[in-house]
């Protein structure tokens, strides 16, 4: 919905890879409209949005960052800049953890 607003048509391409630090890094990275410097810092917090009453809740991300980092014990790195596209990178181990990590207090997702 953000991504390719008033586009008629979006590239999205999806690289995985297993570098030799045993974790498995996926790429996902698109031709869109790129996500200005001063949101980009907030993009994975709970809630935000640049579209505030035009559909959706701003958990998207949120989410994303939550299995990433919380269930499966990976990073995940957001890169962008305005009319470039974006990418995100995550790396994520070969087996999840046996017992998930401490969830952070609502609202403190460390990055």
């Amino acid at each position: 919905m953000h991504g390719f607003a008033n586009a008629a048509a979006g590239v999205l391409e999806i690289v995985a890879s297993q570098p030799d630090n045993g974790r498995l890094t996926i790429r996902v990275s698109d031709n869109g409209c790129g996500i200005a410097a001063e949101h980009l810092p907030r993009i994975f917090d709970p809630f935000f949005t640049t579209r505030l009453g035009q559909g959706g809740s701003g958990l998207g991300l949120h989410i994303v960052y939550s299995i990433a980092t919380r269930v499966l014990g990976g990073r995940i790195e957001a890169r962008s800049a305005p009319g470039e596209g974006s990418t995100l990178i995550l790396q994520l181990p070969l087996q999840a953890p046996d017992t998930p990590p401490a969830a952070a207090p609502w609202g403190a997702v460390p990055r």
